[in-house]
């Protein structure tokens, strides 16, 4: 008892910080999937787009064509897991899933620092709520920290052989597709690789569970595989995403120096070549490092950051899984430094440049992707060693 009565003072902040006045502006990227679940509860598809400008319009009685909000982008199972939010009014449900982004992010560190002491653990813990991508996710709502989470819980689940557990990594992962694919298919990869019995018990749990969620989307819509396709190509063009921070892409950056602006046409070109080398070069370079679970997603997660050509600011959250491996595995004062150099870059970066300068985060996940495979020559990585089971 008396170790649950610290806990009890965090318990009531959790409970009276959505009453708070709290300046978390309702309005920016987390209207799209409040209105989303508003549409749901009154009957309209999650991607019928035109139902829930209509709502909104007749909520705020105004006409349709005074509103904007963005087409919903996610799976519908995204909608249907958040549905909750949509009671409660929108400015006290922007500061629900604030609190949420934030318990996942502490959440995601304690599970990668397993097994550290206390105070690094708090001190990193800090440290990952400073870093900008993750204030700029906090600050508007978005969508990331689930995928963070994901690949956290798998990392942990891989090394403790919960099948279950890492069904749900794996489902966080599918929230946001074009960040959590190839993380997501670099770990079905390692299981497959493995071949034993508990690495087939997880991705029958795996499939399972991605069985469930596709079908649990036809309640959300009738037609979501369909329909959910039209939403990312709306939502594509209504957004701007093609000049609106693509920078922080580093295939739209190379397409943006050497041909002086920042297009969307090339860059997916560019960003498979980028993939392919790089996974290319991992493979043949580093074949053992397929037995280590947790190197593997890390690997997965720099490369998603280095290849993808649709990337904002705030998906560079993920660099905190390479920068919480590097501290684990005991770097030299010279690697430290190096730690500590990606780690603060994108602050001088973007207090310099401004949006332009989001390109600090590439630079960051190359300094941690070179890091990383100068590191792991030293890694065991022998079958028996990337597993600890309780």
């Amino acid at each position: 008892m008396k170790h649950a009565l610290p806990l009890f003072p965090a318990f009531c902040v959790l409970l009276l910080l959505p009453l708070l006045p709290l300046p978390i502006p309702p309005y920016l990227d987390f209207q799209v999937i409040y209105h989303a679940d508003l549409g749901l509860l009154r009957g309209i598809p999650v991607y019928d787009h035109t139902g829930q400008v209509n709502l909104i319009a007749q909520l705020a009685n105004v006409s349709p064509d005074q509103v904007y909000v963005l087409p919903f982008p996610y799976p519908p199972w995204y909608a249907l897991a958040l549905l909750p939010l949509a009671l409660l009014p929108i400015q006290i449900a922007a500061r629900v899933w604030f609190e949420l982004n934030l318990l996942m992010l502490l959440v995601s560190v304690g599970l990668v620092t397993d097994g550290w002491q206390t105070p690094k653990r708090i001190l990193v813990g800090l440290a990952a709520i400073l870093f900008p991508p993750v204030l700029g996710t906090l600050l508007v709502g978005q969508y990331v920290i689930p995928v963070l989470l994901g690949a956290a819980v798998w990392t942990y689940a891989v090394r403790k052989q919960n099948p279950a557990l890492t069904a749900l990594g794996a489902s966080l992962l599918t929230f946001k597709p074009h960040l959590g694919a190839i993380i997501l298919m670099a770990g079905l990869f390692h299981l497959l690789f493995r071949g034993d019995s508990p690495g087939r018990r997880t991705m029958l749990c795996i499939f399972t569970a991605g069985a469930l969620l596709f079908a649990c989307g036809f309640f959300a819509d009738h037609a979501w595989p369909i329909d959910y396709f039209h939403s990312l190509l709306a939502f594509s063009k209504d957004s701007g995403v093609a000049s609106c921070g693509l920078c922080a892409s580093f295939p739209v950056a190379l397409v943006s120096l050497f041909s002086g602006q920042a297009s969307l046409a090339p860059a997916p070109l560019i960003g498979l070549v980028i993939f392919v080398f790089l996974s290319s070069w991992l493979i043949v370079s580093r074949r053992g490092l397929i037995n280590d679970s947790t190197t593997v997603i890390v690997l997965a997660v720099l490369v998603t950051l280095l290849s993808s050509p649709y990337l904002l600011n705030y998906d560079f959250v993920l660099l905190l899984l390479p920068l919480l491996w590097l501290l684990e595995h005991s770097p030299t004062r010279l690697e430290g430094g190096l730690i500590v150099a990606a780690y603060l870059i994108p602050f001088f970066a973007l207090g310099i440049w401004g949006r332009q300068g989001n390109i600090g985060f590439s630079v960051s996940a190359m300094i941690l992707l070179i890091l990383i495979y100068r590191g792991s020559r030293s890694l065991d990585v022998s079958p028996h060693a990337a597993y600890n089971p309780e």
